[in-house]
């Protein structure tokens, strides 16, 4: 059966029947705020994606399955949360590109035998196809006076589009003018160029590039938090393994799930590489997130412990990187 069969065009209320169906009540939401809520609100898709953490259990017959203890409510919750978790992704990664950059420059700034124009060249040379990726911001509104002044441009056969033709740009300037996986790229580049230690590895980067991704495409990033297949970098499997509530059958379940892998390798990432207040203001956020938006209802997840569970290994995650004291955050009692 196609999809176009077995998953026709439904409204909010026969939405709603289907989920019924599945089991999943309608108490702490009505289904009157329901229909209203997929309808002004949200999808169905987006709101029913969280679904895949509950459990469930054959119906009569051992035809369908049912949802075991999952509300509407419980749905609305999660997205609402995972909204406000991008939220404070994003302003993290965002930190972290930009810390990145610095620390890069006073690596740069700090050795003597490395020329700021030449990298830049020799860079672009080896990955040529940055040189399209950097014609296209040319016109860019808040690029293209840089791009203009450090590269020497004409318009294609095509008219439209600009190729360029001379470079005369200093690393100070490329930074700026590259994307994040550019940005992972160089940096890689310039460790082996010059025979130096890269503060973090670019495994590590690469995963905190997939969350924020994931959260720039508003991606429902805790939409399945069940065990997965991914395998951490071993530097990451080190460091969680310094914490001692944390068995190693924990850390290998919990970091089999993608999105918790790729949330830890930001919290170590960010915790290495961003300072000063920029780093305390998103401690702070983070911990609001953590100790007041996720357990402002905390009730709706009593008894699914797969969410408490990740609740929980986030915590002694955030304990371990941001706070100096032994005393856990506050947690599902």
């Amino acid at each position: 059966m196609s999809n176009r069969q077995s998953k026709p065009k439904l409204s909010s209320k026969e939405l709603i029947s289907k989920m019924k169906a599945k089991g999943i009540t309608f108490i702490r939401m009505s289904e009157n705020d329901a229909e209203k809520y997929l309808s002004m609100e949200n999808n169905y898709l987006r709101a029913a994606s969280y679904r895949k953490n509950y459990q469930k259990k054959k119906t009569r017959g051992n035809q369908e399955e049912s949802y075991i203890k999952l509300d509407f409510g419980d749905l609305v919750e999660l997205s609402t949360i995972d909204m406000y978790f991008r939220f404070v992704v994003t302003r993290m990664c965002i930190n972290l590109e930009h810390s990145l950059k610095i620390s890069l420059l006073h690596d740069f700034e700090t050795n003597p035998y490395c020329d700021g124009y030449a990298i830049v060249d020799d860079f672009l040379t080896k990955y040529p196809y940055l040189m399209k990726n950097i014609a296209t911001i040319s016109n860019a509104p808040f690029t293209t006076d840089l791009v203009n002044k450090y590269f020497q441009l004409k318009r294609n056969d095509d008219g439209k589009t600009n190729k360029i033709t001379n470079v005369d740009c200093p690393i100070w300037v490329f930074l700026e003018l590259i994307t994040f996986g550019d940005l992972l790229t160089f940096l890689t580049y310039y460790y082996r160029r010059t025979n130096t230690k890269q503060r973090i590895s670019c495994n590590i980067l690469k995963l905190t590039k997939s969350l924020r991704n994931g959260c720039a495409h508003n991606n429902c990033i805790l939409a399945n938090l069940q065990r997965g297949s991914s395998s951490e970098p071993p530097e990451i499997s080190r460091e969680i393994a310094k914490i001692r509530t944390i068995s190693k059958e924990q850390r290998n379940k919990k970091l089999s799930c993608r999105p918790m892998l790729e949330f830890t390798a930001l919290l170590y990432a960010h915790s290495k590489i961003v300072s000063g207040q920029v780093k305390k203001s998103d401690t702070k956020e983070l911990l609001e997130l953590f100790l007041e938006r996720m357990l402002r209802h905390k009730d709706f997840f009593q008894g699914n412990e797969l969410i408490i569970s990740n609740y929980q290994f986030a915590c002694k995650l955030i304990n371990h990187f941001y706070l100096p004291v032994d005393e856990p955050l506050q947690r599902f009692s």
